[in-house]
């Protein structure tokens, strides 16, 4: 059962706070008293509160200062103060009370529906801030447990593909001449499949860490990060030749970081789309669409069926099969998270066998 929410009551008159006490006492909540200024900021300090009806005129400390000093500390700077004040009702003292940091001003005699209907709005609000910070805690715990998966992903599904690899390329190099050839085959096969293994374990844990940056904002120089991811696929395979064409000076408000993390996908992507193409081409450029800039990587590969395109950004789905064109069916999933992180938005155009282009925003604000 949730804790019923606090509602402080003070006034420096004994008769005033019974009075007060019994307008509230059907509410569902719990009334506490305090009878001077000081006596009001110690409870400030020791509990909670969904709001506090304060009284302005008081000895020592009036209700003005209590509501200033509430202001200047941490733990109640935010609780609503509604003053309830015996005062002329004026425009002056209307304003020193919201100068002073009160939600609203109740003068007196007062309306009881009024002030019932103005403390249970105060109430529900404040539930549904616990309720929201309640929810928030339960999101950081299971992101928590999330990164103890992870950390358990990381580890213990990598101890069993170790050995499977190692030996299997071990009796490939110390034992060839003595295996058939359909045998040194289903070793390669197994080989293979831990590789895949392994690629797949390390996607899920950079998708999972993607989906949970922040971005960190600042001016990011495209096309020298798309330079930069090329060169890396130009020596690891030299062998290749592609017509590579990266437009000068796209720059954008992003995350550098997770931008390279996408252009990786992307550009690894077109490279591999287009491993069986005549006179191969990559281009990485931006162009205007509507108000917005939208940055793209365009190939000349096997592209795919424009229907199916829907499904291109979901993970584990895959237009080709793994005997065509290997990988984990992952990589786009991570260009769109790092894309939505930014608010922007992604999406494809393409054909079979004529190419493919991937589109994508980075207006630098993460949406929602």
């Amino acid at each position: 059962m949730s804790e019923r929410p606090n509602i402080l009551i003070v006034d420096d008159v004994e008769a005033n706070l019974i009075a007060m006490e019994a307008l509230l006492e059907d509410l569902d909540c719990t009334l506490i008293r305090a009878s001077s200024g000081n006596d009001a900021l110690r409870h400030l300090l020791k509990h909670e509160f969904a709001a506090v009806l304060l009284d302005v005129q008081m000895p020592e400390m009036g209700g003005f200062e209590v509501a200033r000093l509430a202001r200047m500390n941490p733990r109640s700077r935010d609780v609503p103060i509604i003053f309830v004040t015996a005062m002329l009702e004026t425009e002056e003292n209307l304003f020193l009370g919201y100068e002073s940091g009160a939600v609203d001003v109740l003068f007196k005699p007062l309306n009881p529906h009024v002030l019932l209907s103005k403390v249970r709005v105060f109430l529900e609000l404040h539930r549904s801030r616990k309720k929201l910070a309640d929810e928030i805690e339960a999101h950081k715990r299971t992101l928590a447990d999330l990164d103890a998966f992870n950390y358990s992903v990381s580890h213990d599904l990598r101890a069993p593909l170790r050995p499977l690899k190692g030996f299997s390329e071990i009796l490939l190099e110390d034992h060839a001449s003595k295996l058939d050839p359909e045998a040194r085959t289903l070793l390669l096969r197994i080989a293979n499949a831990a590789d895949r293994m392994g690629n797949l374990i390390d996607d899920l844990l950079r998708l999972s860490k993607v989906s949970r940056a922040k971005p960190s904002l600042q001016a990011v120089d495209l096309s020298a990060l798309a330079q930069a991811v090329i060169a890396e696929l130009q020596n690891n395979d030299a062998a290749r030749t592609i017509e590579i064409v990266v437009a000068p000076d796209l720059t954008a408000q992003a995350d550098a970081s997770l931008v390279r993390i996408a252009l990786e996908n992307l550009l690894r992507n077109a490279w591999k789309f287009t491993g069986k193409t005549k006179d191969p081409k990559i281009e990485v450029g931006s162009k205007r669409v509507g108000l917005e800039t939208a940055y793209f990587v365009r190939d000349n590969g096997v592209g795919f069926d424009a229907k199916h395109a829907d499904r291109l950004f979901r993970a584990f789905q895959r237009l080709h099969s793994t005997a065509d064109f290997e990988g984990t069916g992952i990589g786009l999933a991570i260009v769109q998270r790092v894309v939505h992180h930014h608010g922007g938005r992604v999406w494809a155009e393409g054909a079979v066998n004529e190419g493919a282009c991937f589109y994508f925003t980075l207006p630098g604000v993460k949406a929602g």
